[in-house]
């Protein structure tokens, strides 16, 4: 595997709400929020853990998501 596949794997793991929170670090990141296809890929990757989410980590999700919005 790659160091990549390696990183996104690692990624999939996560928590929702790290896995918010981590996309947003990136976003914000000078040097990787610049690398199209590696946004893309975490965000691909966060839509899918998105839809197999359970209705309670779906909640929480909202929750974090809606803290973070106001911040």
């Amino acid at each position: 595997m790659s160091n990549l596949e390696v990183r996104l794997e690692v990624f999939h793991q996560l928590p929702l709400r790290a896995q918010l929170a981590f996309v947003a670090a990136t976003r914000t990141n000078p040097t990787l929020g610049k690398n199209q296809e590696y946004m893309e890929s975490l965000e691909r990757i966060h839509a899918e853990c998105l839809r197999s989410a359970t209705p309670q980590q779906r909640a929480a999700y909202d929750q974090a998501r809606a803290n973070l919005l106001q911040s």
